[in-house]
């Protein structure tokens, strides 16, 4: 008869079939860990229960320390990355806005340059559920992609003025600004 490994008896856990003496003291021993399960924490026979609760408190406490530093910099990222999200549907919103000057046009580029500049105003309250002690050097990276994603859809919104022909770029754009070339020299053709 084989035995299988995966079978558990569960009529024998019981207090009365868990008691074990151990230096004279009758001791009600834990039930059997499941199969494949694995202990973090190896129990000696010279450590009490109690002393080896608080072990495990505290490997739980730096444990969970540790993985809310980790979510608190994967939020971060999350943070920071947002304002690219935001990027494909402006390219989408300003080619269907068109290259001539209209109002709907003009209140589309408008929206990229407001926007980010109100962002990056507020880019502190942003970040700071982010912020420990542990973690505040390493948002600064963060920070720098929030402020390039930011500077991108601004120069999304210079390019589109560019191409409705709002930026002075030409020497036409300038004449007022010019002054008159002086005549130097007159001729008299006959």
């Amino acid at each position: 008869m084989s035995i299988n490994k995966w079978r558990i008896d569960f009529t024998n856990l019981s207090d009365q079939a868990r008691k074990v003496e151990l230096r004279g003291h009758h001791v009600v021993v834990d039930p059997p860990n499941p199969p494949g399960f694995e202990a973090s924490v190896q129990i000696t026979a010279s450590g009490s229960r109690s002393s080896l609760k608080n072990k495990k408190d505290n490997t739980q406490i730096s444990q969970s320390d540790k993985d809310q530093e980790e979510l608190k910099k994967k939020k971060a990222w999350e943070a920071a990355i947002s304002p690219g999200k935001n990027i494909p549907m402006s390219v989408f919103m300003l080619w269907m806005s068109g290259n001539s000057v209209q109002i709907f046009s003009v209140m589309i580029t408008g929206m990229l340059f407001f926007q980010p500049i109100k962002a990056l105003m507020s880019i502190e309250s942003v970040f700071e559920r982010y912020e420990s002690l542990k973690t505040k050097s390493q948002l600064i990276l963060p920070k720098i992609v929030y402020v390039l994603l930011h500077l991108l859809t601004m120069a999304l919104g210079l390019y589109k003025c560019f191409s409705m022909g709002l930026l002075p770029t030409a020497t036409s754009d300038w004449l007022a600004f010019m002054e008159p070339k002086q005549i130097i020299e007159y001729s008299a053709v006959l």
